[in-house]
Formats: C-alpha cells, sequence, structure tokens
C-alpha cells in the first residue's frame, strides 16, 4: 500500500489544534479545577462551547490515527522487539517530563499562586525555592504529575492489552466483511462502551469511563488501518455525509446537555464528565444519560469520519516538509503543554485583553515550542527524552 500522505497530515493537524485547545482553557471558568490558575479575564460561554465542541472529537480522532498508524507499523508482524521499541519511544517522554518538563509549569503556576486543586499546584504554606518545590511537587501524592502525558500511558497500556490481537493480523486482514459494515459495527461497540461504562467513572484526560472507551476508539483504529484503502476510501466518498451527521450530533448533544442543566448543574456537569450513578446523582441507565452516552459517542465517530474522509479528499499529495513535520508531531506534542502553563501563569499577571491575550498565548506556544524543539535537535541522541529521533540536519 502507497503511503498515506492525509494519515500523516491529519496527524499533524490533530496535534497542531492541542495548542489553541489547551490555551483556550486557561481563559474560561472550568480552566481552574483543571489548571490551578486561569486568565484575569475570562472569556465566557461562546468560548467554553468551542472548547467542549473540539473536545469532544480531537481526542478521538487522535486515538483512531493512533491506531490506524499501530496497523500500518505492524505491517510485518509484531515481535516482542516491536513492542519493546513502542514502550520505549512512548515512555521516556513521560518520564522526562514527568521530572523535569512537566515540573517547571507546575513551578510556574505554582509562584502565580495556583490553588491546590489544579494539575500542577503544591498545598499553601511558605515560598518554596526552586529545587525545595521540585522535591516537594514530586512528593505529593495528591497531584498529577502526568498532565498531557496520559495519552503516551494510555497509548503504552493500549498496545500491551491489544497485543495478542495484533498478532492475529493475517486472520483479521482475511476478513470480507464491507467497509460500511466494519465502519458500522466498530461505531455500536464502542458507543455501548460509553453506555455502560460512563455512569460509573468520572473522567477528564483519559481515567475513568474514558480508559475503556478510548482502548474501544484505538482498537476501532487498529481495524481500520488493516482495511485502510476500502476504508478510506468509502470515508473520501462520504466524507460530507458524516460531516453532515456530525453537526446533527453535537447539536443533539448540547440539547440533551441543556437539559440535564436544567435539572441541575451537578446532573449536566456528570453528563459530561461521567459518574452520575457513581456520584449518586442519577441512575446508572436512565433515559436522559444513555441518550446523552449515546449521542456523545456517535457525535466522536461521525467527526472522526469526516475529518479522515477530508483528509483523502485533499491532503493526500506529498510535501516538502512534510517528513520533517511528521517527526517534529511527536516532540511538539510533548514540549507544548508545559510552555501553555508557563505563559498563562505570566499573562495572568497582566490586565489586557484577553482576546488578545489568547493571541499571543497560542502563537507565543508554537513558536517558543517550535524553537525548542530545533535547539533539542542539536543534541544527538538526547531528542528522545522528547519523542524525538536523531537526524543528520535540521532546517
Amino acid at each position: 500500500m502507497e503511503r498515506r500522505y492525509d494519515i500523516d497530515r491529519l496527524r499533524i493537524l490533530l496535534f497542531a489544534l492541542l495548542v489553541p485547545h489547551h490555551a483556550a482553557t486557561g481563559f474560561v471558568a472550568f480552566g481552574e479545577p483543571i489548571y490551578g490558575l486561569v486568565n484575569d479575564r475570562l472569556a465566557g460561554p461562546g468560548l467554553e462551547l468551542a472548547i467542549y465542541f473540539s473536545h469532544g472529537w480531537r481526542l478521538p480522532s487522535l486515538f483512531v490515527i493512533a491506531g490506524i498508524g499501530t496497523a500500518f507499523a505492524t505491517r510485518r508482524g509484531v515481535t516482542g522487539g516491536f513492542i519493546g521499541k513502542r514502550m520505549w519511544r512512548l515512555l521516556v517522554p513521560v518520564v522526562f517530563g514527568v521530572l523535569f518538563l512537566n515540573m517547571l509549569s507546575g513551578y510556574a503556576l505554582y509562584r502565580a499562586g495556583a490553588v491546590t486543586s489544579g494539575v500542577a499546584a503544591v498545598p499553601a504554606g511558605p515560598a518554596l525555592g526552586f529545587f525545595a518545590f521540585w522535591w516537594e511537587w514530586l512528593s505529593h501524592p495528591r497531584l498529577n504529575h502526568v498532565h498531557h502525558l496520559w495519552f503516551l500511558l494510555s497509548l503504552a497500556a493500549y498496545t500491551l492489552i491489544l497485543w495478542p490481537v495484533m498478532r492475529l493480523r493475517e486472520r483479521i486482514a482475511g476478513w470480507t466483511v464491507s467497509a460500511p459494515a466494519l465502519l458500522a459495527a466498530i461505531v455500536l461497540v464502542v458507543t455501548f462502551i460509553a453506555i455502560t461504562a460512563k455512569p460509573f467513572g468520572a473522567a477528564v484526560a483519559g481515567e475513568g469511563y474514558q480508559f475503556p472507551w478510548y482502548l474501544g476508539i484505538f482498537a476501532g483504529g487498529y481495524l481500520i488501518g488493516i482495511h485502510a484503502e476500502r476504508v478510506l476510501a468509502v470515508l473520501e466518498r462520504r466524507a460530507f455525509w458524516f460531516l453532515g451527521l456530525g453537526v446533527l450530533t453535537f447539536a443533539t448533544e448540547v440539547v440533551l446537555l441543556g437539559a440535564g442543566l436544567e435539572g441541575s448543574e451537578a446532573y449536566g456537569v456528570a453528563l459530561a464528565e461521567g459518574g452520575w450513578a457513581a456520584q449518586g446523582i442519577a441512575p446508572a441507565y436512565g433515559a436522559l444519560p444513555v441518550a446523552f452516552a449515546a449521542v456523545e459517542g456517535a457525535n466522536a465517530w461521525m467527526w472522526a469520519f469526516a475529518v479522515m474522509g477530508l483528509a483523502a479528499r485533499y491532503l493526500r499529495r506529498p510535501g516538502r516538509a512534510l517528513s520533517w513535520l511528521t517527526r517534529a508531531v511527536f516532540p511538539f506534542y510533548v514540549l507544548h503543554f508545559p510552555v501553555v502553563l508557563i505563559g498563562l501563569s505570566m499573562l495572568a499577571q497582566v490586565a489586557w485583553p484577553w482576546g488578545w491575550e489568547l493571541l499571543l498565548l497560542i502563537v507565543g506556544t508554537y513558536l517558543v515550542t517550535g524553537l525548542v524543539y530545533l535547539v533539542a535537535l542539536q543534541t544527538g541522541r538526547a531528542v528522545v527524552l522528547i519523542g524525538g529521533r536523531a537526524v543528520a540536519t535540521a532546517p
């Protein structure tokens, strides 16, 4: 099979969208319990809805692309050597990120007055110096030290869980099921996972119900990757159909979420994050929660199919910078979030209009992250610490 440049380009674009998404979260009210700190001036419900929309399909699409990429990488079989290399590539940046990169952003938030509930703050007390904070932050059990790198931990876990399935790749490749039937089966199975698991485990960043749900999405992407030529051809032909279905399912999701919020804010939040049965807010499988989980799951797939279909239509050409960007996207992902948090902690101290601050944060994050990556390339093999691969020359 020829190289799918559309998958390469789509992967780059989806990771690039992480910057405006993570930056914008610092400018809305629900960003405070996530980051521990938000900007001094907030944007309002319009940006909140945009973030909610992005979050509903961007991460599922990334897990689909990861599954497709894993299928491409296992064409010649799945050996212990492949698994070892995959674990090394995924987990080394996690360790380096926890010990150094995330700690830097945690210190910046701490100095800016972040609260304990955030991802990187420490309990209130006397001001700590840099090295004292480092030890306090790493040893504090209530804090999230992994931050955005949970995505890599999930990919590592999913790779190990699906290792037996990957060893059956040749049998799966022999399936004669039609592409539409395969897509329909994937959507139904993964949406069923969301319906059954979401009442019992709230999630924001890959934990709770999202762990089995994203596992199903990753596995679905792996099946799509094995049958990529047939499936992607269908998605290319029906891209605008899926785009229309995505608009329809998202509008329905918003209406159902509004109905939950009318009942109570806690109910609406539980519908969005999950765990309503575990918290005693509502029965596990009431009409509204089941409908919301089903529509939410379908919405994620419709947008994932739409963006893959549109990429197959318009992004299949090679490019001079594509190979370099493909190598850079993983390190860019590892590096960008600490840059966002450090920039947010600085901008929260100035009284500029929030729109200009957000734009400055987004542009600045792209520039600083790109510059750090270029510098890291000059270190040779040490670039593996941020998920990179050493190359002879860099632009």
